[in-house]
């Protein structure tokens, strides 16, 4: 409003204009005149509602422009592969584990995740398989949705819609592309991600906070995007004399 900014120039004239003569009176040296000038100078920066507002609004703005660019890229994007380098600290054990594999997606809702340590995990779209070829056991049960699935690279599964299960927050305004995403629904498996982004809208990497404490960040390498994947790449035979266990 008018009378807001009137008041707002009044007092960073005043103020610099007193501390000026005062150390003028004082016979303090121009250099330190010019110094405090800067002083008053960023004070008016910090203190104007009308600065602050401005700031707030571009966050806001850079916040917008990068998730939408996310969104538009993986609403563009078929199907994907990439190297997968994951790391994850559990609190409960006092331990960090690491993994390394190869990951395939495609849409709608198809996901291909295999560890060289022989853990593998298949998604068709409506069942969750978690293979372990050391203890020889299979896991199975339905997929509702990629946000209360134990499964953090699924997420890019839903990265064309992130708005619609996440509130999107900007922690730091010098790094726009590094996003936190807070899950709207009810019984989200994770409590928080973060994820870094490049000026194309792909996810380079993700740190997955969950419920109980636990960390996981996730580096994706060699991404190729829109190569054709073959559906049979996310149908799992098990080996004969596997247990298979459903939930």
């Amino acid at each position: 409003m008018p009378v807001a900014k009137a008041e707002t120039r009044s007092f960073s004239i005043f103020s610099a204009r007193s501390i000026y003569d005062m150390m003028h009176r004082m016979r303090i040296s121009p250099l330190t005149v010019l110094a405090s000038s800067f002083f008053c100078a960023a004070c008016f920066f910090i203190l104007s509602p009308a600065a602050a507002s401005e700031a707030g609004t571009s966050a806001v703005g850079a916040k917008d422009e990068v998730i939408q660019t996310v969104e538009n890229h993986y609403r563009n994007t078929n199907d994907l592969t990439a190297g997968v380098v994951q790391k994850t600290a559990l609190k409960t054990l006092g331990k960090t584990q690491k993994f390394d594999g190869t990951l395939k997606i495609k849409k709608p809702g198809k996901l291909r995740l295999e560890y060289s340590n022989g853990q593998l995990v298949v998604i068709d779209g409506k069942t969750a398989l978690f293979y372990s070829k050391k203890s020889e056991q299979v896991i199975k049960k339905a997929f509702t949705d990629f946000a209360h699935m134990n499964i953090p690279v699924s997420f890019l599964l839903g990265a064309a819609h992130i708005r619609d299960d996440f509130s999107v927050h900007l922690p730091d305004a010098k790094t726009p592309r590094m996003l936190e995403l807070v899950p709207l629904k009810q019984g989200a498996a994770m409590k928080k991600l973060t994820m870094q982004t490049d000026e194309t809208g792909r996810i380079l990497q993700m740190t997955i906070f969950d419920k109980s404490g636990n960390v996981t960040e996730i580096q994706f390498t060699d991404v190729r995007e829109n190569i054709g994947i073959d559906d049979q790449a996310f149908v799992f035979k098990a080996p004969r004399g596997t247990e298979i266990i459903e939930q």
